[in-house]
């Protein structure tokens, strides 16, 4: 996208002049986001939110008025929309494309790996609390943006359908991880959903969604809040705590599978223990069992596209969500060897 239609969405927000440059953000797989420097060093971010993902984007806007209200506190940094003349934070373009503005987090940055113990221990206590400071909502106070997003048994079926309509080629190619997604769903489908309770979610708090302090290791907020949602605890807990595990790369380059740093997930689990978020005993038992369930979720989901001809995300080479499927389903796998030595950390806290 050349950068004349972001420059355009600006002027509607009053946001133009000399000056102002734009850097695309690339790590997103969905939505198209630019980062907005301004002379006066006020930066901002704008986002196209992606219609072909989000087809009704006036409920992820509606879900941020409820939520963004909530977040923010001591401890945790609240992202701002910026409102246009009449008051609205989002507006469309020529192409009927919904767009918003956030005000730019100064010293913030995000990462793929946390990298040290002190990050680790920052994940677990951010997403926590977040979840302490969303905890006044009852999950059916939001809207659902992506039905089913997270139920495993959809997203098998869905596979077997991509399975059924794939080239030859493509099967081809998929045969070992078609073989790997199923041992990983038969493993997922023992996690009780219909007794864990429902809370509102993220639903996507993998590492590069949070944000931490350039300055130091201070985690800020969560970003990227379009899944914003009713959903399970061990979502949340499992989606940021696979981040630990040194296989997983989503760039799609392979890496030789390793064993899950284990004094980071202790570290993850610590941060979570000391934000004083309360959970119930039947979420306590079953949240380690995240970090295998989301990996694998996720990588089913790659694995769909790539037999769909790569519908749904951004990929940089032809073959990328078939390596980014391996790579899930084996941080997965990995995650569901460990999960005896996860629960006994987690035992030690949560006796």
């Amino acid at each position: 996208m050349d950068s004349s239609k972001p420059l355009k969405i600006l002027q509607k927000f009053g946001i133009s002049g000399a000056g102002i440059s734009l850097e695309n953000l690339t790590q997103g797989y969905i939505n198209d986001t630019f980062r907005v420097h301004t002379p006066k060093g006020d930066g901002f971010v704008v986002q196209r939110i992606n219609p072909a993902v989000f087809p009704q984007p006036e409920v992820l806007m509606a879900n941020l008025e409820v939520v963004l209200p909530l977040l923010e506190a001591p401890g945790y940094y609240g992202l701002k929309l910026q409102q246009n003349a009449e008051g609205r934070t989002s507006v469309k373009d020529s192409d009927g494309s919904l767009w918003r503005v956030f005000r730019y987090i100064p010293h913030s940055a995000s990462y793929t790996k946390a990298g040290t113990l002190e990050k680790a221990r920052e994940a677990g206590r951010i997403v926590a609390a977040f979840h302490i400071l969303v905890s006044p909502l009852k999950p059916d106070s939001l809207q659902v943006p992506l039905p089913g997003f997270h139920d495993i048994h959809l997203r098998v079926t869905q596979l077997e359908a991509a399975i059924s309509g794939a080239s030859v080629q493509r099967r081809q190619k998929c045969t070992a991880l078609i073989a790997q997604a199923e041992a990983l769903y038969a493993f997922c489908r023992r996690i009780p959903f219909d007794a864990l309770p429902l809370r509102v979610c993220h639903n996507d708090t993998k590492l590069s969604n949070i944000l931490f302090d350039t300055r130091s290791s201070k985690a800020l907020c969560l970003i990227d809040l379009d899944t914003l949602m009713p959903g399970h605890l061990l979502y949340d807990f499992g989606d940021a705590a696979r981040g630990l595990i040194p296989s997983l790369c989503e760039n799609g380059k392979s890496q030789k599978p390793a064993d899950p740093d284990l004094e980071q997930f202790e570290a993850f689990v610590q941060g979570w223990q000391d934000s004083g978020l309360s959970m119930q005993p039947l979420e306590i038992k079953w949240l380690c069992h995240g970090v295998a369930l989301m990996p694998a979720l996720h990588g089913i989901r790659a694995l769909t596209d790539y037999l769909c001809g790569d519908r749904y995300y951004k990929v940089a080479y032809p073959e990328q969500n078939r390596d980014r499927a391996g790579e899930l389903l084996q941080t997965a796998q990995t995650a569901q060897k460990a999960l005896g030595r996860m629960q006994e950390i987690a035992n030690n806290l949560w006796p």
